[in-house]
């Protein structure tokens, strides 16, 4: 992701003419999408540019982090969108220019990432949405494991997870709790296991390492366990906008 100064929303080249602005239309419906077809889709009521790349709807990011995240360093985004697993696709030269002729991206522009719509709505939401957890069956758990060290398993109870720390996961090896930045380094050694060397420990390393045991887990599933993942993330702060004649204010979560 390219960090872009303040400029004007619209990057037209300025040796253009009005009428070379590329159409955005709306699409139509999945079956209809063409390679580099560009569109525009509303994101927390803003309308950002969004193009087809590998038959798949992408959004300029770096018209996300200068509208919607304007008020968050590019530090801060990046971050974020690393422990959110969230993986930009870059623009070729084509598509770049594509981007630049339809206002999303500035003439001196070098290149620009796209990420889905759902990624972009999980990004958003981290820093803009209130973290409360999904809406779960009673008593659900997520099935879950990782493979740093000898590697574990234990069941994520989404009830439990009330702040960063909280012993939320139970190790089906030997039935004690641990918080998720705990339970990455706390593993077991089966017949099967191959040893991993764990990354040092960080405020978001459980976020990469610990996911579903069952892959083919329902969409539905899946995208709950993103929103979890997105509660109390990183122990970054989230800014609220300043009020007139008054100073901002910072709010900071509990660092993992």
């Amino acid at each position: 992701m390219e960090s872009i100064p303040n400029q004007q929303p619209a990057g037209r080249d300025s040796s253009s003419s009005p009428s070379s602005k590329q159409d955005v239309q709306p699409f139509s419906s999945p079956i209809s999408l063409k390679p580099n077809q560009v569109s525009e889709t509303a994101l927390y009521g803003v309308h950002i540019v969004s193009l087809v790349i590998d038959g798949q709807e992408r959004l300029c990011l770096a018209q996300i982090s200068n509208t919607l995240l304007k008020n968050y360093s590019y530090n801060e985004i990046h971050n974020r969108r690393v422990a959110l697993g969230i993986t930009c696709v870059q623009c070729t030269p084509v598509q770049l220019e594509i981007l630049r002729r339809a206002g999303a991206m500035p003439i001196s522009s070098r290149r620009c990432g796209m990420i889905t719509k759902r990624e972009a709505e999980r990004l958003c939401k981290s820093f803009l949405g209130a973290h409360n957890p999904p809406k779960l069956p009673e008593n659900f758990a997520f099935d879950v494991s990782h493979e740093c060290a000898w590697g574990s398993r234990g069941s994520f109870i989404p009830a439990r997870y009330n702040s960063s720390r909280a012993k939320c996961i139970k190790c089906t090896y030997c039935n004690m709790y641990f918080s998720p930045n705990k339970f990455i380094f706390h593993s077991h050694r089966t017949p099967e296991s191959k040893y991993t060397q764990p990354d040092a420990a960080n405020f978001n390393s459980w976020r990469r390492h610990l996911k579903l045991t069952d892959k083919s887990s329902s969409d539905d599933v899946a995208h709950a366990w993103e929103d979890v993942k997105a509660m109390f993330n990183g122990g970054s702060r989230k800014r609220t906008l300043p009020m007139s004649g008054h100073q901002s204010t910072e709010t900071y979560l509990d660092p993992i």
